[in-house]
């Protein structure tokens, strides 16, 4: 003992035996509390968090019940959500849906349905089918005449009242002033588009036994005349300044859309002699009438597709036909000069307005519909024949034609007559001697229906109690065609 206590102090003082032990001990300690707050927070995150086949199953049941929504709201169209809120079972997941509307988009846009813009006017300036009973029942949605002299502002406006009956209300208003979209409290005269960029000689391209035509400015004075067959004008612009007839029981389609044609815009685009520039744009297609340029449609089948414009072509859309004018104010007429609204927003005066279509090509613009307001039809059609599909004409946008009149006659039953989106005239006739076979074949004025609609489709589905969310933002047209615009899903 002795012995070992005198080693022990004999033991040099640099030497360090035993000190590891005491590292090795507090690297323990260390360790230990490190590892029991990794237990800790693993028991948390693990008893917080479901199982991963929970998880799994709840994010299927979500998508699936998403899938499901985006099918039955395509199938239910624009017209307002499929449902407000339902609650569905998938694969064994609790599955909650709810629908709200993002906006909406409506044909009838708050326009006035019917028009007249002679001066001095009478309810005589329009005329309606005997058979409708009343002027009430005959035009769908409000009705403005011109009460005013040349210089004089001042409308009327039709109230409606119980069983088709209405009486007239003079308001300080000119006609212009009536007119357009409702933004607000106000309306916006409609403008025009630019002038299309390129001539076109008639028909550039036939697919099988079916005419197209491109959008283009159509010159000259003879009438181009579509007499018998299927004729396609794609999707644009049309500016004619010859008369336009399409007779012998042809059928023509203007623009893709609601109504099908003999061929669709990318079979034209593509077609072997379509011409290079063929600026089809949007859906749907814009006849504008400079000159002496009318339509005349006998015992033939002709449908416009609602216009949806591009941004080189703003002013067209939701016009079917339209006359340009350079403003005119005589003792039949007072109709403000038209202004051309630019891609980039901006307008400019009609009278101001051209383009140069291609480099050194010599600039192109409008020219002033030379119609007589008191005795030209911009619209003359005459509807005699034995058969709907061959006798009818069908136009799904505003027929803005202020400085002429609006005519359809016919003698049969077998007919479809349809303005739904606002007609503006210097006057309307519609001596249609019988009731259509089936009633909803006439339409004049305003029906306002949602043609496009964008909804969000929230999802809810609850696994184990785990809430899985599917939230999905679609937009849905009338054609019952639609686009997702966003789909992000939280498991």
């Amino acid at each position: 003992m002795r012995d070992d206590l005198e080693a022990l102090m004999k033991r040099p003082e640099s030497d360090d035996r035993g000190s590891a032990l005491l590292m090795v001990m507090i690297l323990m300690v260390v360790g230990g509390v490190i590892a029991s707050g990794l237990l800790t927070y693993s028991q948390a995150v693990i008893r917080a968090r479901p199982l991963l086949h929970e998880r799994t199953a709840g994010a299927e049941a979500a998508k699936s019940g998403t899938r499901m929504a985006i099918s039955l709201q395509r199938e239910f169209g624009p017209s307002d959500c499929f449902v407000g809120t339902t609650q569905w079972t998938i694969g064994g997941a609790d599955v909650t849906v709810t629908c709200t509307t993002l906006s909406s988009y409506s044909t009838g846009r708050g326009r006035i349905g019917s028009v007249t813009t002679a001066n001095s006017g009478t309810p005589s300036n329009i005329i309606t089918p005997t058979w409708t009973a009343s002027m009430a029942r005959a035009l769908s949605g409000e009705v403005s005449i011109n009460t005013g002299a040349p210089g004089v502002s001042s409308s009327s406006v039709i109230s409606r009242g119980a069983n088709g009956t209405h009486s007239w209300t003079t308001v300080p208003t000119a006609w212009w002033q009536m007119v357009g979209d409702l933004n607000g409290v106000t309306r916006a005269y409609p403008p025009l588009p630019q002038v299309p960029s390129y001539s076109r000689p008639g028909s550039q391209a036939s697919i099988g036994a079916c005419l197209v035509y491109f959008p283009g400015r159509y010159l000259g004075t003879t009438p181009l005349t579509l007499s018998g067959g299927t004729h396609y004008f794609a999707s644009g612009v049309y500016y004619f300044e010859r008369p336009l007839v399409v007779t012998g029981g042809a059928q023509v389609v203007f623009g893709e859309g609601l109504y099908a044609g003999c061929v669709v815009d990318a079979q034209a685009a593509y077609a072997s002699t379509a011409p290079r520039n063929h600026e089809i744009t949007g859906k749907g297609a814009t006849l504008l009438l400079g000159e002496a340029a009318t339509i005349t449609v006998q015992e033939s089948s002709v449908r416009f597709n609602r216009r949806v414009s591009t941004a080189s072509t703003r002013g067209s859309d939701g016009v079917s036909i339209r006359t340009v004018n350079f403003g005119q104010s005589n003792a039949s007429v007072t109709v403000p000069t038209d202004s051309v609204l630019l891609a980039n927003g901006s307008t400019t005066s009609v009278t101001n307005h051209s383009i140069v279509p291609s480099a050194n090509a010599t600039p192109v613009s409008y020219r002033t519909s030379t119609l007589s307001p008191a005795t030209s039809w911009a619209v003359d059609v005459r509807l005699n024949g034995t058969a709907v599909s061959t006798n009818r004409f069908l136009a799904d946008g505003y027929i803005f034609v202020p400085n002429a009149g609006l005519r359809v006659t016919g003698t049969t039953a077998s007919y479809a007559w349809s303005a739904s989106s606002g007609v503006v005239a210097t006057r309307l006739e519609h001596s249609l001697a019988r009731a259509p076979s089936t009633s909803t074949n006439y339409v004049t004025g305003v029906v306002s229906a949602a043609i496009q609609r964008k909804v969000r489709l929230s999802v809810t589905a609850i696994t184990g109690g785990h809430s899985a969310v599917s939230t999905a933002d679609i937009e849905v047209h009338a054609d019952r065609s639609y686009a997702i615009n966003s789909w992000v899903i939280d498991p």
